[in-house]
């Protein structure tokens, strides 16, 4: 008995060799630098330093981030670093008055006396009754989800060790053996 191959039974066939030959490339995948190459490195802080909010004298603003009025006074955030408190009863002459040093600080929230802020993976409450002397009320520790990659995407980077503290930031570098990537 002939079997005929006909359009139909080739179909199938067809459709076969196209799907295995449409995932072959002619590129080879990149392959980390066998001696290192460029990468991201997390810089750590401990746990303590970390914890340790401090109301310092007034620095001047590099990268400020968010603001919040809040009668005469202006919190505006320096990302990662805290949040400087401006007196602006005259709004023709903003006074700096002071900087919470706040580390991995990103957000804030003013309710009456009580400033929230995120300090890396805490939820801090602060008093601001006296915006000189800001006090600590209360802390909630691990909150926030802990920084386990850098904010870049398509790079190789130093897997994070959460027992050298929390990550608050990132260095470019050269790595011998980045094992992460994102």
């Amino acid at each position: 008995m002939k079997i005929l191959l006909t359009p139909f039974r080739l179909l199938p066939a067809l459709a076969g060799l196209i799907l295995l030959f449409s995932g072959c490339t002619t590129e080879p995948e990149p392959t980390a630098p066998a001696n290192g190459g460029e990468g991201y490195r997390p810089v750590y802080l401990s746990y303590e330093e970390l914890r340790n909010v401090t109301t310092e004298g007034p620095r001047s603003l590099k990268h400020p981030g968010k603001i919040y009025v809040r009668g005469t006074f202006l919190f505006i955030n320096e990302p990662g670093e805290g949040i400087h408190i401006i007196d602006n009863h005259d709004p023709a002459k903003p006074r700096p008055m002071a900087f919470v040093n706040i580390r991995g600080n990103v957000d804030m929230a003013v309710k009456g006396d009580v400033l929230y802020a995120d300090n890396a993976t805490d939820l801090v409450a602060l008093d601001i009754t006296n915006p000189l002397r800001v006090q600590l009320l209360n802390r909630v520790e691990n909150v926030f989800p802990y920084p386990s990659y850098p904010p870049q995407t398509g790079v190789r980077f130093e897997c994070v060790d959460k027992t050298r503290g929390v990550v608050v930031g990132w260095e470019k570098t050269t790595l011998p053996d980045a094992r992460c990537r994102r």
